[in-house]
C-alpha cells in the first residue's frame, strides 16, 4: 500500500488499535470511556472545547489537573483519538491535552486557512494558557506543528517528541505530489455523499479489494473524513510554499534549547525521517536524540509491532526530563 504521509491508506488499516470500547461513537458523536479504566488521580478524561479567537479547539483532557501537562498533536486528517492506545499510561504522570487540528474532528472549520502557520499560531495559544511548560508530542504534520511551535514560544515548551515528521522540505513535497490523486479520491467521496453513512459505504467499496480492511477502518476513517473541513488540502496541494511558510529544521532547531526526540521507523518501510537528516541534527544540535523503531515505516505508534516500542522510548525519554 502506499504511503502518503500524514495521511495514509496504510494508516487507516491500523487505526482498528485505537477503536476500541473506549470509543463507542464515530464522526461528531461525544467518545464514551469507561468510568474506571481511564480514571486517574480521580478526574475523568473529558472533551472540552478551547476558544483561540480565530477558531474553538476541541481536545480531550485526561489525567490529574496538578501534574505537568503534555501536548499532542495529531497528524493530518485524523482526529486526538490517533492517541488513545498512549494516553492511559501517559496520563498516569502527566496531564495530557490531546487537540483535534482545526478542521479536523470536532474543532471548527476556517476555510482557507490551513498552513503550517496557522495550525502553530493555535497551538502556541494553547501552550500561553497552560500554567507550566509542556511537553509537546506530534506525529507527522503534528511534529512539524509542534517545531514551529516550540521555536516560538521557547519558554512554554520543556521537551519535544516528533514522531516521523518530514524535515526536508523537497522530500515533503514528493510525497504530497505523490498523494494528490488519494486525496482527490478522497474528497471526491466526501463531496458525492449525503451522510457519514453513506460516504463508510462509499469508502467500503472503493477498498473492498485492500486486504486488511476491516469494517472499524471504514467506519472510523469514514468518521474523519465526514468531519474533515473540504478545503483542507487547498494550501497543500496547490499553494505548498504557502502552506510550508516559517518552516525550516535547521533555522527551527536553532531557536530551541530543550530536548527533542526523534522518533522514526524504517525507510524501507515507507518512513520519511532519513538517516542523513537525523545524522545531520544529532551532529548540529546538542539536545537531539534520536531512536529508530524496528519492523514499522511511518505509522510507528498506529501498528502492532511499534506501539508498545514507541510507548517505551517515550516513557524513557520523558523519565530523563526534569520535573
Amino acid at each position: 500500500m502506499k504511503m502518503i504521509y500524514g495521511w495514509t491508506l496504510g494508516a487507516c488499516l491500523f487505526l482498528t488499535l485505537i477503536v476500541t470500547a473506549g470509543c463507542s461513537h464515530i464522526g461528531h458523536d461525544l467518545v464514551n470511556v469507561p468510568p474506571k479504566r481511564y480514571v486517574i488521580g480521580g478526574d475523568m478524561p473529558q472533551e472540552k472545547i478551547f476558544d483561540t479567537g480565530k477558531v474553538k479547539i476541541n481536545y480531550l483532557d485526561s489525567g490529574s489537573p496538578s501534574a505537568e501537562p503534555l501536548v499532542m498533536l495529531h497528524g493530518g486528517a485524523w482526529r486526538w483519538q490517533e492517541y488513545l492506545s498512549l494516553i492511559p499510561s501517559l496520563s498516569q504522570r502527566w496531564h495530557v491535552y490531546a487537540m483535534d487540528l482545526r478542521g479536523n474532528g470536532r474543532s471548527e472549520w476556517v476555510a482557507g486557512h490551513y498552513r503550517l502557520e496557522d495550525f502553530a499560531e493555535d497551538t502556541v495559544t494553547f501552550l500561553r494558557q497552560l500554567n507550566a511548560p509542556a511537553v509537546l508530542v506530534g506525529h507527522s504534520l503534528g511534529g512539524a506543528i509542534a517545531l514551529m511551535a516550540a521555536a516560538q514560544c521557547p519558554e512554554k515548551v520543556k521537551a519535544l517528541i516528533i514522531e516521523d515528521s518530514p524535515l526536508d522540505l523537497d522530500t515533503y513535497k514528493k510525497v504530497v505530489d505523490s498523494s494528490r490523486d488519494m486525496f482527490g479520491l478522497w474528497l471526491d467521496l466526501k463531496k458525492s455523499a449525503s451522510s457519514e453513512k453513506e460516504l463508510s459505504l462509499a469508502l467500503a467499496d472503493k477498498y473492498k479489494d485492500y486486504p486488511g480492511v476491516t469494517s472499524q477502518w471504514i467506519l472510523f476513517f469514514a468518521g474523519c473524513l465526514w468531519a474533515l473541513d473540504p478545503t483542507y488540502f487547498d494550501a497543500l496541494l496547490y499553494d505548498f510554499n504557502g502552506f510550508t511558510k516559517g518552516y525550516g529544521t535547521e533555522k527551527i532547531m536553532a531557536k530551541i534549547q530543550c530536548p527533542v526526540l526523534f522518533i522514526r521507523g524504517e525507510t524501507r518501510l515507507g518512513a520519511i525521517m532519513t538517516d542523513e537528516e537525523i545524522s545531520r541534527l544529532k551532529r548540529d544540535f546538542s539536545n537531539v536524540n534520536a531512536v529508530q523503531i524496528s519492523g514499522v515505516g511511518h505509522l510507528l505508534h498506529l501498528e502492532d509491532r511499534g506501539q508498545a516500542q514507541v510507548l517505551n522510548e517515550i516513557m524513557a525519554f520523558l523519565k530523563r526530563i526534569p520535573k
